[in-house]
């Protein structure tokens, strides 16, 4: 999948909240196809749907068939779309055919300035898709947000035009064909094999006894950590660029797990996630990424980059087993730190950096989905996110942006819900759980405090 689609098939943003207006804000504006528009002056007598978007938005792609469906039928009756689309003068060459291709008819707005586009700021708008549904006439907002997506669109217009309600289902967005035979659903494909790992002929060269903290310090530091300072640095405010946070997060992620001798073959292998530098020279990831593997014979604790250069681990700064959070000392630094930022809001972007099952260097976007406590009675240690970027087995320890290139938090795990005992009949949800960066905070206050003493 190509990059740019990575980070935009799932909504972002870099805006600041803001509270959309009772009445639709008035503008004027040049379409793609040199018409000047007036809204909503050109719009009286309608009903008008505001459809904020971009051409790389899965979400917002996921939303055209039934729109287009809604538009033609309603059209006739008063109903009318404008366009606004995030694009950037990178993408936006490709609006005209796209929006042929997807039989999207109506009027579009492009400035090519993306997530800076004027009507974006304008109305506040944060994530996209985001839609607000204005009568033409008196400009007020009469719908906004979900009531304008899936099932709930067809029937808001409807209201809004006055109609009966037609009761017709939407339109899905297309689906591969499905196998013939008993089942219905097609077995899950297998991950591609991930490509030989470089670190490990690195590793056998440089990890020596005495250099790399081992199963036996790091056991025993687990359970008596070795403080020391770790100084912060500062946090960012400046919005960025997609592509800029894939930079941030590609030069700021590291590898941290073992090399080790297995029990089972006696040979070197490398069980390695990810991890974050917080200062010059300490890592931040999950606790149980540091944790031996059950089947080492003997094997040390080894820290790399993105450039596969290793770094000597010294110390075992702080631990907390319930918050799944560990501080990591290494030797000489040299590494890329990242702000970490704690006041995180549901529907933030979020951007994961990771190497889900071996297969390095995968970038993803999503929002914040939920803060929760893990607890009845929370405490910082049991406080949660879910995101919804992608990671899988290796990405544990990986640190989580927002669009400052502030880290917000790391990957802890994935939990998989089903409504039926079998899932193939059932409707599946995945959780991505990650910590929350006030959590690794905490930890690095302990640990700072417990250095002083």
């Amino acid at each position: 999948m190509k990059p740019l689609l990575l980070i935009a098939s799932l909504v972002a943003s870099s805006l600041p909240a803001q509270e959309a207006p009772a009445n639709a804000s008035p503008f004027e504006a040049t379409s793609t196809t040199g018409q000047k528009v007036s809204f909503p002056a050109d719009y009286k007598g309608k009903i008008v749907m505001l459809d904020f978007w971009a051409t790389w938005c899965g979400p917002c792609i996921a939303e055209v068939p039934n729109l287009t469906k809604v538009y033609t039928d309603l059209k006739p009756k008063g109903f009318e779309v404008l366009g606004i689309s995030l694009d950037s003068e990178r993408t936006k060459d490709k609006l005209a055919s796209f929006t042929q291709e997807k039989g999207m008819t109506w009027t579009q707005i492009c400035d090519g300035k993306g997530w800076d586009a004027e009507l974006g700021k304008l109305y506040g708008v944060r994530a996209i898709p985001s839609c607000f549904l204005v009568d033409g006439t008196t400009g007020k907002i009469l719908a906004k947000g979900s009531e304008l997506r899936g099932a709930s669109l067809r029937p808001t217009i409807e209201k809004a035009l006055g109609l009966p309600a037609s009761g017709i289902p939407p339109v899905a967005a297309a689906r591969p064909a499905q196998p013939s035979g008993k089942s219905a659903t097609p077995p899950t494909p297998a991950a591609p094999p991930a490509p030989p790992d470089p670190l490990l002929e690195i590793a056998a060269k440089q990890v020596k006894p005495g250099k790399y903290l081992d199963d036996a310090a790091v056991k025993e530091q687990i359970k008596n950590p070795k403080p020391g300072p770790v100084a912060l640095v500062t946090e960012s405010t400046q919005s960025r660029a997609s592509r800029d946070i894939a930079r941030i997060a590609r030069a700021g992620h590291l590898r941290i797990g073992w090399y080790f001798r297995c029990t089972r073959c006696d040979k070197m292998h490398l069980n390695m996630a990810g991890g974050y530098a917080v200062a010059p020279d300490v890592v931040a990831t999950a606790q149980h990424v540091i944790v031996p593997p059950s089947t080492l014979k003997e094997g040390w604790l080894v820290v790399a980059d993105t450039e596969n250069q290793m770094y000597s681990t010294s110390a075992i700064l702080g631990v907390d087993e319930k918050a799944d959070a560990a501080l990591v000392r290494v030797v000489a630094g040299g590494l890329k730190p990242l702000p970490l930022r704690a006041d995180v809001e549901l529907g933030e972007p979020a951007y994961c950096f990771s190497d889900p099952l071996r297969h390095r260097g995968y970038f993803s976007a999503g929002i914040v989905n939920r803060l929760y406590s893990t607890d009845e009675k929370p405490d910082p240690a049991s406080q949660r996110l879910n995101v919804s970027t992608d990671w899988a087995q290796g990405s544990s320890g990986s640190a989580v942006l927002d669009e400052y290139g502030n880290v917000i938090g790391h990957v802890a795990r994935i939990q998989t819900f089903n409504s039926n005992p079998a899932p193939s009949t059932g409707t599946t949800l995945v959780m991505h759980e990650a910590i929350p960066a006030k959590t690794v905070l905490n930890l690095v206050k302990r640990v700072n405090e417990a250095a002083v003493k």
